[in-house]
């Protein structure tokens, strides 16, 4: 659990995963509501779509890493949990020109050695506040904006997906439940910003 700056009507949506399929529906729906958010890429999916990786960042919105191959980095040695966090950041480097200076573990695992190593290259580890579990099944656009809701105060870290390796998740859910969450933060006056700022990182 997570959170950024609560003394500011502000918020930092977050997105996992990508870039796929939705990426760029969000983007649009972040774009109307003047909203900025922070993407955190796996480094596998940004060389397969670089477009969509880089319409992220074209489109003013923040970009964190999140791994190559999203492995559970309890389940693995530490050195191969080092290897996919590193490697993840270095691929989205050679996409975009740049290595995010954010890092969040796949799953939200962060092991010590993850954790030591970003430290060392100056890297924020990143973890959420609020999420709306937009993976599961049964998931649509009012049940994802509900959960949020739920946990959603000034200073929250959202946690949602514009992509999802494991298991496609069904498009309607995550840009209905986004579209929603927006309109919500709206109607409460909160503002959606990047997770440096809402962070002071």
């Amino acid at each position: 659990m997570q959170r950024g700056n609560g003394t500011r009507r502000q918020v930092a949506l977050t997105f996992d995963d990508g870039p796929g399929r939705s990426t760029r529906a969000v983007l649009d729906l972040l774009d109307r509501h003047d909203a900025r958010a922070t993407f955190f890429m796996v480094g596998s999916e940004a060389l397969r779509d670089p477009e969509t990786a880089r319409a992220v960042v074209a489109a003013g919105q923040e970009v964190g890493s999140h791994s190559m191959h999203h492995l559970d980095h309890e389940a693995v040695s530490d050195e191969e949990a080092v290897a996919d966090m590193v490697e993840g950041a270095e691929a989205i480097a050679k996409v975009l020109g740049f290595e995010p200076p954010l890092y969040r573990a796949p799953y939200g695992r962060f092991i010590p050695a993850t954790v030591a190593e970003a430290r060392r290259r100056g890297w924020v580890c990143v973890h959420w506040s609020a999420l709306g579990e937009d993976w599961l099944p049964e998931a649509t656009p009012r049940s994802v904006c509900d959960l949020v809701t739920r946990d959603l105060e000034p200073g929250a870290i959202v946690l949602l997906h514009d992509s999802r390796r494991e298991k496609p998740m069904r498009a309607e859910a995550v840009e209905g439940g986004t579209a929603l969450l927006l309109e919500e933060l709206e109607r409460r006056g909160l503002r959606s910003i990047g997770v440096r700022a809402i962070l002071g990182a």
